[in-house]
């Protein structure tokens, strides 16, 4: 029974975005992919999701032992709450969520272990290289935001990861058309073939990562993907030598809805070469199953460069493994108005020159 402070929300069966109902077509609607769905079809999907999202379960619910207990410290940042893990070697000297430098240790206490951890393959040389590369060729890019002592803050941080696998399977019917043209001396003619096209899939995934950490931009963490996940090895603290660890926060049911948005765009992508042929095919109806999934918890390898430039925060990461790098950039007013005087420069002497040679 659904008590009366129960909030439902539909699911749409195609996107895993959010349904409403509209009042124009009296059917629930999906505002991101525009489809529509009877009212006893989204609930009975729902219904079917709810009772696959049960079978999630976790492979490991190690504990850290007392040895790891005593011999790890933990870093909280008085600044943004940031809680970092290390070994009692490494020392921390700033946060690197927020660049705050006051961040105090203690003993580490709650939590599971890590299953698993993708050991650095660059160093901080590597990462600081990728980041004057990647400065390179910016015009209005600040001349000092490549200083030594924003360099200095780049930090190596084991970022917290679920990696989910699971069965899924796929079906769909779908409204094709193909158009054929011809035309006589007199006439063009043009002959529409409608089709009811039905395709079907069925898809085993392994190794879909959400990253565990509030503090961490999902967006930032998959723009560095992907990382060879056969470079997993059993985890030991000894991996955190000179590194930090984050410890994570976003437990792992959170981020069944986006495995199930990332299941169904492979999905689509595995069926899209299926529907080469057609003119056009405009799905009528999608059913995605995603059961018997699992999740462990791993660390994966980040390089890090918070920094905060004329009153504005700016991240850069890395790939640890595979030294992938995304990040902003400020701009320069200063810079910004030369460089566009420049140009508007330039094009004011061409068009005064095609001017006096079209006199």
């Amino acid at each position: 029974m659904i008590s009366a402070d129960t909030v439902m929300e539909y699911k749409c069966p195609c996107c895993g975005a959010g349904l409403r109902f509209g009042q124009d077509v009296q059917k629930m609607t999906c505002e991101y992919c525009d489809n529509t769905f009877e009212l006893d079809a989204v609930q009975a999907f729902n219904e079917e999701t709810a009772d696959a999202a049960e079978h999630w379960e976790a492979e490991n619910q190690t504990q850290w032992s007392q040895t790891e207990q005593d011999t790890v410290k933990t870093y909280t940042c008085s600044s943004c709450g940031g809680e970092l893990v290390t070994d009692a070697n490494t020392a921390a000297t700033f946060c690197p969520f927020c660049g705050n430098p006051t961040i105090l240790p203690g003993r580490l206490s709650g939590g599971i272990r890590p299953d698993a951890v993708i050991p650095f393959r660059t160093s901080k040389e590597d990462a600081t290289k990728a980041f004057l590369e990647l400065c390179k060729g910016k015009p209005l890019l600040p001349r000092d935001f490549t200083a030594n002592h924003r360099l200095e803050k780049i930090t190596g941080i084991y970022v917290p990861f679920w990696l989910y696998e699971c069965d899924s399977g796929f079906d769909g019917r779908y409204q094709a058309t193909r158009v054929h043209h011809w035309s006589t001396p007199d006439y063009v003619y043009t002959r529409t073939e409608y089709f009811l096209v039905t395709r079907a899939a069925d898809a085993k995934f392994q190794n879909i990562p959400m990253d565990g950490s509030s503090k961490m931009d999902d967006a930032v963490m998959e723009s560095i993907e992907p990382y060879d996940f056969s470079a997993l090895v059993d985890f030991d603290t000894a991996y955190l030598s000179g590194f930090f660890a984050d410890k994570y926060d976003v437990e792992a049911e959170t981020g069944h809805d986006r495995v199930r948005q990332r299941v169904s765009a492979s999905l689509e992508e595995l069926i899209a070469p299926t529907l080469v042929g057609y003119a056009t095919h405009i799905p009528t109806v999608k059913n995605i199953n995603v059961h018997q999934g699992k999740s462990k918890y791993v660390l994966l390898p980040v390089w890090m460069l918070h920094t905060q430039y004329g009153g504005k925060n700016y991240l850069f990461a890395m790939n640890g493994q595979t030294g992938k790098m995304t990040g902003t950039f400020p701009i320069c007013p200063q810079r910004s108005w030369a460089w566009f005087g420049g140009i508007t420069a330039a094009v004011s002497a061409v068009a005064a020159l095609i001017q006096w040679m079209m006199l």
